[in-house]
């Protein structure tokens, strides 16, 4: 990179100011590429700002930024600029965040580094952010704001370029609507479709600076020159004719517009109309096809000598295609002779009706009359649909058979457990002291009553025998609860509620439940019908059900009860239908999982089963 004051760039921050007031002039009424623009402005604002060198950021959604442009192109690596450059997208980003930043270059070899000032571009883009961050070389804080205010006074200057962007396409679009209107309007003005199509062609070759322009129009799978500009009559058998033709023929079997020559990126075909250009000396060979419902009914073909066309002449051309075609061919099909317009007219009716169109009515309506017959008559074992919860015919509550504290828990939810398994251990501690001490009350009750006895002193006796007995008594409640601290299952199962692992040392009152244990040998489906099907089942139906969790495997069931009475469910009235596995259960069933069932009720017919929930409807709306 070259050093500023070299190359024409002007090193004192006045003439910096001055130049990129100059430039700034200039670039108010730019007007060229996008790209060009944020180059220059880049340029612009490093000089206006006194700034020794300027880099354009692009901040994208996820809080990154990426380098596009510096100015100048060139620099001295000075360890400075290492500074700079390491804190530039720091700054990039947040200026992206506060429209602008300012941040001192603090560097080890110098006191003073200088400023990086990062400043937003306001545009009408919203899918990134565009920030320039400028190094301000030596500047004090005070020159720093001051560069910040002059940059902010220009920051809308990319939303200004944006808007006369627009504007100029919007006045391009008033002018091509313009154009085409002309045209449509001077085509109306022939009744014919000759003349017709030579004012095209005349028009386009004079509105484009074309050396010929040459109407085709589509007679079988050939097209068939109609029109050259400037010449009324023309021998159609002519070898430039045939190749004109061909190269028509060529945009016709692609349905596309060929431009010859085409770019590199182009997959269009263009061989016959390269051929076409170099045996009629001509530069350039554009050709349009003229499609009407989808259908490529003509080609407009247009020549140059000299020149291109450019990718705007080719947009407007196609548009024009579009919207003169189908007067084109309303004029085509009224001049030609009575004879050939009577038999079009009945070849189209005779082609509705024997040709591919009438096949394919054939074939609905054979298709239609086969559906009918077989929604008619054909049938199938029509099935209920309900869903179902898996529940179990035992299922026990273990509760706290005492107060206290929780002391093990050797069970958790969905753990299989075995007939009198310990599920969880209370604490005994105080039940152990409360042993110890009723055993001392009734050893020294006991001795109590012997020394009473060796004194035939018969009351005192007689009170220490009772307080033995109830020493005795509060001993063996004791020794019941120490059977019960241990919780174990009455059954083999599984464990459905009690997930106590983290509730150690947690106190627990009598009764309070702890465990909920399922027995897995007798599960069972409890189906939600509705009381618009629940008539059409009966006891002993089979059906097959599938679990939410596996739905590609499916399992045999029977209908063993039908609850008689409905009971109210999400707002609706459903009947509980009881149904049993026919099949051994496999380990992964477990009670409160659920599904779909559907229930077998005997043979329907089609029809019924389309049409038995509107008649139904119809039956109680009309009463009948």
């Amino acid at each position: 990179m070259n050093a500023p004051g070299t190359l024409g760039i002007p090193s004192s921050p006045a003439e910096k100011f001055q130049v990129g007031l100059e430039r700034l002039e200039q670039l108010r009424e730019f007007s060229g590429s996008e790209d060009e623009f944020w180059q220059r402005l880049l340029e612009t604002s490093t000089l206006l700002a006194g700034a020794r060198l300027g880099a354009l950021y692009r901040g994208e959604n996820n809080a990154s930024v990426q380098r596009l442009w510096v100015w100048p192109q060139e620099s001295p690596s000075e360890p400075d600029l290492h500074i700079f450059w390491r804190v530039a997208p720091d700054v990039a980003r947040a200026a992206a965040q506060r429209e602008a930043a300012l941040t001192p270059l603090n560097g080890a070899m110098t006191t003073n580094k200088g400023y990086a000032l990062g400043v937003l571009w306001e545009h009408c883009r919203s899918d990134h952010r565009l920030v320039s961050v400028f190094h301000l070389d030596g500047a004090t804080e005070a020159q720093a704001a001051a560069a910040l205010r002059h940059l902010r006074l220009v920051s809308n200057l990319p939303r200004w370029y944006y808007l006369r962007q627009q504007l100029s396409e919007a006045r391009l679009a008033a002018t091509h609507l313009s154009y085409i209107t002309d045209l449509v309007a001077q085509l109306n003005a022939h009744d014919r479709f000759e003349p017709m199509a030579m004012a095209l062609v005349n028009e386009l070759a004079s509105r484009h600076q074309c050396s010929r322009v040459a109407l085709g129009w589509r007679k079988g799978p050939y097209i068939r020159v109609q029109a050259l500009s400037h010449t009324d009559r023309f021998e159609k058998k002519v070898e430039l004719v045939r190749w004109l033709e061909q190269a028509m023929e060529e945009a016709m079997d692609q349905n596309d517009r060929v431009h010859w020559p085409a770019p590199d990126s182009d997959s269009r075909v263009t061989r016959e109309h390269g051929q076409y250009a170099a045996f009629a000396g001509v530069a350039s060979v554009l050709s349009v096809p003229l499609r009407l419902e989808g259908q490529v009914v003509g080609v407009i073909t247009l020549e140059r000598v000299t020149g291109q066309f450019s990718e705007e002449e080719q947009q407007l051309l196609w548009l024009t295609s579009d919207l003169v075609v189908r007067r084109l061919a309303e004029r085509y099909q009224a001049d030609r002779w009575v004879g050939y317009r009577l038999w079009e007219g009945m070849r189209r009716r005779l082609a509705g009706w024997l040709g591919p169109e009438h096949t394919w009515a054939k074939l609905g309506a054979l298709s239609g009359a086969v559906g009918l017959a077989v929604l008619c008559f054909g049938g199938m074992r029509y099935r209920v649909e309900a869903p179902f919860e898996l529940r179990t015919a035992d299922m026990v509550v273990v509760t706290a058979p005492f107060a206290g504290y929780i002391d093990e828990v050797y069970v958790e939810v969905g753990d299989l457990v075995q007939p009198r398994q310990p599920l969880l251990q209370l604490d005994v501690r105080d039940l152990l002291l409360e042993e110890a001490a009723a055993l001392a009350d009734l050893d020294r009750a006991l001795r109590e009553a012997e020394k009473a006895r060796a004194r035939e002193a018969l009351a005192e006796m007689r009170l220490a025998e009772a307080q033995a007995r109830q020493a005795q008594a509060r001993l063996d409640l004791v020794r019941h609860r120490l059977s019960l601290a241990t919780l174990s299952s009455p059954f083999a199962g599984v464990v459905v509620e009690g997930d106590l692992k983290e509730r150690r040392g947690a106190p627990v009152r009598m009764g309070d439940p702890l465990f909920r244990v399922a027995r897995l040998d007798r599960l069972y489906f409890e189906c939600r019908v509705s009381e618009r099907d629940v008539h059409e089942l009966r006891t002993g139906a089979t059906g097959q059900v599938a679990f939410l969790s596996q739905p590609r495997l499916k399992f045999p069931v029977r209908v063993e009860r039908i609850e008689p009475v409905a009971q109210i469910h999400d707002g609706a009235n459903v009947f509980q239908v009881r149904c049993e596995p026919l099949e051994s259960p496999p380990d992964w069933w477990r009670p409160g999982m659920t599904g779909v069932a559907k229930l077998e009720v005997g043979r329907r017919t089609f029809l019924w089963m389309v049409t038995h929930r509107t008649v139904d409807f119809l039956r109680l709306f009309f009463w009948i």
